[in-house]
């Protein structure tokens, strides 16, 4: 598997298209909550992994630490923390789960993370965890916090985690 940061029209077409058949065609969010404004911001940094054939099977995304909490992003349940960056929007596709690629995608997101927002050598970094997923963010390291919220008519938990 290879795991890259976006860097053109393509890539970013296969991020999405993995994202589209995990989110919209499997969990049955909407095409229209799916790709958000936030896609197309230039701090916005997204990733796309793909296999040995080279078709696409993982994506994700960072979004930027805020600057005020008026332009984090919120699911209804409240802002986010102006001072984390947030890491969202992880998808595998069916045949790639359980191949260790989720793990590898949050390794690569949360690099870029301390890169690029890391302050005196951490960052904290928030998601917004589908209750499914939990154990996994939780071997990672995430700490839930918060109550259940429905985002998408989906079961989320508020996460987060120093990375360093």
């Amino acid at each position: 598997m290879r795991i890259t940061v976006v860097a053109d029209d393509a890539e970013f077409a296969d991020a999405l298209a993995v994202r589209f058949e995990v989110f919209v065609d499997e969990q049955g969010v909407s095409a229209e909550a799916e790709r958000d404004e936030l896609d197309d911001d230039p701090r916005t940094v997204h990733v796309v992994a793909f296999d040995a054939g080279g078709h696409p099977v993982g994506a994700g995304r960072l979004l930027a630490r805020f600057t005020d909490v008026a332009h984090g992003v919120g699911s209804g349940h409240g802002e986010m923390d102006p001072a984390a960056a947030h890491i969202g929007r992880l998808a595998v596709t069916r045949a790639a789960r359980g191949t260790g690629l989720g793990r590898l995608l949050m390794s690569v997101l949360e690099s870029e993370a301390l890169a690029r927002h890391g302050v005196d050598g951490s960052v904290r970094v928030e998601m917004s965890a589908q209750i499914q997923a939990i154990p996994f963010y939780e071997r990672l390291g995430y700490e839930c916090y918060g109550e259940p919220y429905l985002d998408e008519g989906i079961w989320h938990r508020d996460a987060i985690k120093v990375v360093s």
